[in-house]
C-alpha cells in the first residue's frame, strides 16, 4: 500500500511515517517536500493508494494546488493534514473530493483513527468543527451540520435517485458520492437513505 505524505516540514513528514507504518505492515511511505515534488511522485508511483496532503508547503498557492492534484488524479484519494481550520476552506475541499480533515496538532490516538477511517473509504473530520445536527435549527441555517455538497445531495436524495443518477448531476464520480453519504449518514446519525432524509426534513435541512 502506497501512502504519500505531502509537507515540508522533514519532522513532521518523519513523525507521520512512523505512524503509517504501525497502521499496517505493508504501507510504504512515500514523501515530497512541495507540489512539484509531489506531483513527480505521483507521476512516478503511481497509482498511489492515498495521499496526505499539507496546505501551506511551496507551491500549493492556496487551494490551487489541491484542485491541480485533483484535476491530474481524479480517482486519488486526498486527505488534508494541516495546521488550517477555517470551516470555510475545510469545506470547499470536502466539496472538492478532499477525503477528510486531519488537524496537525492531532494527538496520536485522533491521528490513528482518522487514517484508519480515510483508509476505510470514511469521510473523516473532527466533530468538533462541526455543530453536531441535534442542535441544528431551521432558523439556524449556519448551523448545518452538512457540508455544501452535501446539501446538494439531499434533494436528489430525497427525489429517490440513485447513486450514479445523483453523481451524474452533479458531475463527479459514484465513488465520491458514496463517500458524501457515508458521512451525511454519519452526521445525522441514521443508517441508511430513508432515515437520512427523514432526520434532514426534522431538522429543517430538507423541505418536505
Amino acid at each position: 500500500m502506497k501512502i504519500l505524505h505531502a509537507d515540508d516540514h522533514s519532522l513532521f513528514r518523519e513523525g507521520l511515517g512512523f505512524f503509517l507504518k504501525l497502521l499496517d505492515a505493508g504501507v510504504r511511505p512515500l514523501e515530497a517536500g512541495n507540489l512539484q515534488a509531489a506531483l513527480d511522485k505521483l507521476a512516478l508511483e503511481s497509482p498511489v493508494d492515498l495521499m496526505l496532503l499539507d496546505l501551506e508547503m511551496p507551491g500549493m498557492n492556496g487551494l490551487e494546488g489541491f484542485h491541480e492534484i485533483r484535476r491530474r488524479y481524479p480517482d486519488l484519494p486526498i486527505a488534508i493534514v494541516s495546521g488550517v481550520n477555517d470551516v470555510r476552506i475545510i469545506r470547499e475541499l470536502l466539496d472538492g473530493g478532499a477525503r477528510g480533515y486531519i488537524p496537525k496538532l492531532a494527538g496520536s490516538e485522533q491521528l490513528m483513527d482518522a487514517l484508519r477511517r480515510v483508509l476505510k473509504g470514511e469521510i473523516y473530520v473532527p466533530d468538533a468543527l462541526f455543530i453536531p445536527a441535534q442542535q441544528t435549527t431551521a432558523n439556524d441555517a449556519m448551523a448545518s451540520p452538512l457540508t455544501s455538497r452535501q446539501q446538494e445531495i439531499l434533494p436528489l436524495l430525497a427525489e429517490g435517485m440513485p447513486n450514479k443518477k445523483i453523481a451524474d448531476a452533479l458531475s463527479v464520480t459514484e465513488g465520491t458520492v458514496k463517500q458524501h453519504l457515508k458521512d451525511l449518514f454519519r452526521r445525522l446519525g441514521v443508517r441508511n437513505r430513508t432515515q437520512a432524509v427523514k432526520e434532514a426534513q426534522r431538522l429543517g435541512l430538507l423541505r418536505d
